[in-house]
């Protein structure tokens, strides 16, 4: 009786591995059916874009002009049609006024543009020539 208890508590183990291993192999198996599927779909999709070549017609870019941008010795009312409201301002009087736009300024004093820190790239500015 004892070998056959023992026998059991062998087998049971074995056998639960066993079909654990088989479940894994048919998630595995449903895993690999789903990869062979998206990859036939992106061929297909390749295919499809390469039969569908069309000619591409030249768009010739817009002229950037003046009114795009503001450089140093531009108004304050200039800076305010280009870039629009500053996300903040400091008015320091007779020392001027300093706009915001996120991280980046516009320091203006008399009413003029002398200096700018474009630290997030998105002020629209044009160096004097």
């Amino acid at each position: 009786m004892k070998n056959i208890i023992k026998c059991i508590y062998l087998i049971l183990p074995m056998i639960t591995l066993i079909l654990s291993c088989n479940s894994s192999n048919q998630t595995e198996k449903e895993y690999i059916k789903n990869l062979e599927e998206k990859n036939r779909l992106l061929e297909q999709e390749i295919t499809d874009l390469k039969n569908n070549t069309k000619e591409v017609q030249s768009v010739e870019p817009e002229k950037v002009t003046d009114k795009d941008f503001f450089t140093i010795g531009s108004t304050e009312k200039k800076v305010l049609e280009v870039m629009g409201n500053p996300t903040g301002y400091n008015d320091n009087g007779r020392f001027g006024k300093v706009l915001w736009y996120g991280l980046s300024t516009v320091k203006l004093e008399n009413g003029k543009v002398v200096g700018y820190d474009n630290i997030e790239g998105n002020l629209k500015i044009n160096i004097a020539e």
